[in-house]
């Protein structure tokens, strides 16, 4: 019997990536009896190298993970170049269409701007369309104030969306809530529109156990800030504004002028208001807070089981009523170590599942829950020890890749 081929499509998914969730789902789809294959574009970040040459119009990869086509495409250094490249990239995997395997099923991270292009082979081939929603575009633009709400441009880009929607044979979305952003919208059936919602996907990014397990053990992190016996708070991400990160600092100016002596903040990553926060540290005198810089991932899982306390944070939005769903998250509850949520948004599994607390996105509260967490009996800091690994190995992609099956294999 001929496999199925499967495209996942996302544009940024380059081969460093290749541990990603498209490259998760593409190997466990192969392991399924799939011929799945990432379609990317060649770009290595935003104004990173083209790893492909002027004249080649794509290439042919395979590693162990799994195998792809990227897709050549230009490079670009402002927002707006971004949106253009996109479109270029849609332009040549349609024009290169004869040159690809011929797939049964495409799925893409993206609808509307970026996405209808799919419903060209479903039209012309009879491919089945699987929309594999990340983030919401254009709301996302719209919630940041780049759009405003009823602007004509924008109004084409949410009808766009919608018919991406309408004429999609899937929709899976990774965060909980996306049955409820079609509803709002008026958009799903129940409320006069015409997308059928009552069989949405639901696939959050997930971990790969035993990817992390390994590096775990066998990528040690030499650093003797986790060697210490303080109560370490580690954070681990980019450092820009939308991690509103100021409120670490300010938890840690708190906690120095309460005189809590025996807890440390961790800061591993980098980003552009990496030297402002530093600086703003170093006004307050701070001893109880330290900016590590890059780490390379392979020393991530090391180091999240070797503190005590994991943070997560990003600016508060409208669109957390939707739910979320950040990598970082899942390697958090891998380390099998307790989250301090900084937000609280829908479907909150760090609370729902006992994993750690969330509060209110200000120092006094944040101070107050690590103090709390500080000082748990042992036999509670590990209840919520477990609890979080519990939830990673049900987030596991050898388990999340059956949504995507069923919506594959799905009747309609």
């Amino acid at each position: 019997m001929k496999k199925k081929i499967v495209w996942i499509v996302n544009e940024y998914n380059f081969p460093d990536a290749f541990k990603s969730r498209q490259t998760n789902l593409c190997r466990q789809l192969n392991l399924h009896g799939y011929d799945a294959y990432i379609i990317s574009g060649s770009i290595k970040n935003k104004g990173g190298e083209n790893v492909l040459s002027k004249g080649e119009k794509y290439r042919f990869v395979e590693t162990d993970e799994a195998k792809g086509y990227f897709i050549n495409t230009a490079s670009y250094h402002r927002s707006y170049e971004r949106v253009l490249v996109a479109l270029q990239f849609q332009n040549n995997i349609w024009k290169l269409r004869n040159e690809l395997p011929n797939p049964d099923v495409i799925v893409s991270d993206f609808a509307g701007l970026f996405g209808n292009v799919f419903l060209k082979w479903k039209k012309k081939y009879g491919t089945k369309v699987i929309y594999d929603i990340l983030d919401l575009w254009p709301e996302g633009f719209v919630d940041m104030g780049y759009l405003k709400k009823n602007s004509p441009i924008t109004k084409v880009l949410y009808n766009m969306e919608h018919k991406s929607y309408r004429e999609a044979d899937g929709i899976i979305f990774s965060f909980q809530g996306g049955r409820d952003y079609i509803v709002d919208k008026g958009w799903s059936k129940e409320k006069g529109g015409d997308v059928d919602t009552s069989d949405i996907g639901y696939l959050n990014n997930g971990i790969d156990l035993a990817t992390v397990d390994k590096q775990k053990d066998e990528c040690v992190l030499e650093d003797l800030d986790l060697d210490n016996d303080k109560f370490k708070v580690v954070y681990l991400g980019s450092i820009s504004a939308f991690n509103g990160l100021d409120v670490l600092v300010e938890t840690a100016k708190e906690l120095q002028e309460r005189n809590v002596e025996d807890v440390v903040f961790l800061i591993y990553g980098y980003g552009n208001q990496e030297e402002r926060l530093k600086k703003m540290a170093q006004d307050y005198n701070l001893q109880n807070i330290k900016f590590k810089g890059v780490l390379d991932k392979k020393y991530a899982m090391n180091l999240l089981t070797r503190g005590n306390l994991n943070i997560f944070t990003f600016a508060n939005t409208a669109l957390l009523k939707y739910g979320v769903s950040p990598n970082k998250l899942f390697m958090y509850f891998a380390s099998g170590k307790p989250v301090l949520s900084m937000i609280k948004p829908a479907y909150d599994l760090v609370e729902s599942r006992k994993c750690g607390i969330s509060v209110e996105n200000n120092p006094t509260a944040v101070a107050d829950a690590i103090i709390k967490m500080s000082k748990l009996p042992e036999e509670e800091y590990r209840l919520y020890c477990s609890n979080a690994r519990t939830v990673a190995e049900e987030y596991d992609y050898g388990k999340l890749v059956n949504e995507l099956i069923r919506i594959i294999e799905r009747k309609r």
